[in-house]
């Protein structure tokens, strides 16, 4: 299971996004075939929650969702960032979240930060879906929005093209997220399932697979550093 989250999951187009092939190649190193379902992400944790379904992704590991679920080794690690107007906020950076209560910020629903963000009594407009962040913050809904860095870009160059270089997203992270599998406790046979994919993440790892499908997707936007994940120039 998972959901639209372009450049890491991609439902249209000839390829389907970097994470969903990530997870596909580690399965198959493993010699198990894949079948991938789009759904919202809330949905998507109610089937694995339930035990509807194996498996979603890309999901951060919580106390709340370790309740139902195993997680997989690191397939991916995000900088989560804030993105903003400059024309509204000037050279804006991140400094805690403590200092961003007079803010409203755009979040999307059924993302982990939820939990973060509610304990720390922020004020945050939630919708269903990443792009409204982007626009909520151009119809100036919300002063921040709360995303990827890499996703955050491609959807601002998606949506608004031409003024693009309108917006800013903070230098500074306000978390470095590893993602994973996140795989249902009430799934048959999950347990074994899950030790089969995280040899096969290791797998593709060893044998450059992995590496080159982050140089397919990102190519001279990213660096790697050691082990998974990415750093933004």
């Amino acid at each position: 299971m998972t959901d639209e989250y372009p450049p890491y999951v991609l439902s249209k187009g000839e390829r389907p996004g970097l994470l969903t092939e990530i997870v596909v190649a580690a399965f198959a190193e493993a010699g198990l075939e894949t079948k991938v379902l789009y759904r919202p992400w809330r949905r998507c944790a109610m089937m694995i929650r339930e035990g509807e379904a194996f498996g979603a992704y890309p999901y951060a590991r919580t106390d709340k969702r370790a309740e139902y679920a195993w997680f997989s080794e690191s397939i991916w690690v995000c900088r989560n960032v804030f993105f903003y107007l400059k024309g509204r906020m000037g050279e804006f950076d991140y400094t805690s979240l403590d200092a961003l209560s007079d803010y409203t910020i755009a979040g999307t629903s059924g993302h982990y930060y939820e939990e973060i963000f509610k304990r720390k009594g922020l004020k945050v407009d939630y919708a269903p879906g990443e792009a409204s962040g982007v626009r909520r913050l151009w119809e100036l809904r919300a002063a921040l929005f709360a995303e990827d860095e890499l996703v955050g870009w491609t959807l601002i160059n998606r949506i608004f093209p031409s003024r693009a270089h309108l917006f800013r997203s903070t230098p500074t992270p306000w978390n470095l997220n590893p993602q994973h599998l996140m795989v249902s406790k009430n799934y048959p046979g999950g347990r074994e399932l899950l030790d089969r994919f995280d040899k096969g993440l290791e797998a593709i790892r060893r044998n450059g697979t992995y590496e080159r499908l982050v140089d397919r997707y990102c190519r001279r936007s990213v660096v790697l550093p050691k082990g998974a994940g990415m750093e933004v120039r």
